[in-house]
């Protein structure tokens, strides 16, 4: 059996090798879905990204440069997308949230999963509440694997403000932690 690594797939990609994209995407598909979810509030929304940034990532692989790292050129790509649909749609239906999460929580324990499924709602309420612009740097930074370097790139914005956002974002999230588990 042949084990074909990222970097092979990446470059059949970039070569216009349609079969190597499914599996390629398939390694990024959780972090993907989870960022778009968590950034777009509603999984309708989510999708739609989701959907939009594979036809943009596959449109713009020709471009890719090899040099750059792909999961950030990748969160790139879907974090502008959904930036861009968040200018066009109504900032309410975008942000809308929605209590039903689909994520798998790894575990046959019914007891854990009820564990993890509570703790993923309370975070993910936790993170709605963050400005948008503290949203987006936590979310990138977290399901995107992304440096601040990079997330400032792809928001362009400098470099100290994607720092001070993320530093507000966690200083945040601390805070509405210890209120939601101090109740």
């Amino acid at each position: 059996m042949i084990n074909i690594t990222e970097d092979n797939l990446i470059q059949k990609c970039s070569k216009g090798d349609a079969d190597a994209f499914a599996p390629l995407m398939k390694i990024y598909r959780q972090r993907l879905f989870s960022y778009l979810f968590k950034l777009c509030g509603n999984r309708i929304t989510a999708e739609d990204q989701f959907q939009e940034t594979l036809i943009k990532v596959w449109r713009a692989f020709p471009k890719y440069d090899e040099r750059n790292k792909f999961s950030s050129w990748l969160f790139s790509i879907a974090h502008n997308s959904a930036m861009d649909a968040l200018r066009k749609k109504n900032l309410h239906e975008f942000l809308e949230y929605n209590e039903e999460s689909e994520f798998e929580t790894g575990t046959d324990d019914p007891h854990m999963e009820l564990i993890n499924s509570e703790a993923h709602k309370i975070i993910s309420r936790a993170v709605d509440q963050l400005p948008i612009k503290q949203r987006e740097v936590f979310l990138l930074r977290v399901n995107g694997e992304m440096t601040f370097k990079e997330i400032a790139e792809a928001t362009k914005e400098p470099l100290n403000t994607v720092i001070s956002h993320m530093h507000y974002s966690v200083k945040k999230l601390r805070k509405i932690l210890r209120q939601e588990y101090a109740e």
